[in-house]
């Protein structure tokens, strides 16, 4: 877990799109395209665990990223 900390981009990710869920969500609803699927606190909630799960996928795979896994002959 310290590796996946330390990884700075995927931090960074993680919050964008912790942040951007919500916001979109309710310009959409502003706008008057929302379905009003989830109450305000749900939507605050599913961004902060999009967040999470979109920064710890990234963080995982990125760490394998340089290895070569191509099958040898």
């Amino acid at each position: 877990m310290k590796k996946l900390l330390k990884d700075r981009q995927s931090i960074k990710l993680g919050v964008f799109v912790a942040m951007a869920f919500p916001l979109i969500y309710f310009g959409m609803n502003f706008l008057g395209w929302s379905n009003e699927m989830f109450n305000w606190w749900q939507t605050l909630l599913a961004g902060l665990f999009t967040g999470a799960f979109f920064w710890f996928f990234t963080s995982s795979f990125r760490q394998f990223r340089d290895e070569d896994v191509t099958p040898r002959r």
